[in-house]
């Protein structure tokens, strides 16, 4: 009997290395799906209205919620735009807003708006004039997602 000499083959010692490669890899690309691919962040769907007052020694600016998941004020970032003399107003709707070193915001302040409840910013010092259009934005910090975007006409 001839023994048959194939020397084209791989060696055993070679075949294990690629085969503990192979599950290695595999491996990797495994825990790169369950640990590196969480859901991402959900910004909250909410309706809100929103109004400017200039009562002729300051005003008011209203946000409403009319309905929709529950918003974390501290969470949410409100900017203004064109609001007094072009100048953007802009913070974390649980914090006090600043324009030009004056308060934007003032009065008892709520942690969260829920369905049917409103925020009140005053305007301490100068209003925007009636028939200026602001734009407002209100973006979700955690998700980086923008939550509305409006144009309203100051009364």
């Amino acid at each position: 009997m001839k023994l048959r000499n194939n020397e084209e083959a791989v060696s055993p010692v070679i075949g294990v290395i690629l085969m503990v490669a192979i599950t290695v890899i595999l491996a990797a690309v495994i825990a790169a799906f369950v640990f590196g691919m969480a859901p991402p962040a959900k910004a909250p769907s909410v309706q809100l209205r929103v109004s400017a007052i200039n009562n002729g020694s300051g005003g008011t600016f209203q946000i409403t919620h009319n309905g929709g998941d529950a918003l974390i004020l501290k969470d949410q970032k409100m900017t203004v735009t064109n609001a007094v003399n072009g100048a953007i107003v802009d913070g974390l709707m649980g914090t006090n807003l600043r324009l030009n070193g004056t308060e934007f915001q003032s009065g008892i302040a709520i942690d969260t708006l829920g369905a049917g409840t409103s925020i009140i910013h005053n305007w301490n010092g100068t209003a925007p004039d009636k028939g200026t259009i602001l734009k407002v934005m209100l973006q979700d910090v955690p998700s980086g997602q923008v939550i509305t975007q409006m144009q309203i006409t100051v009364t």
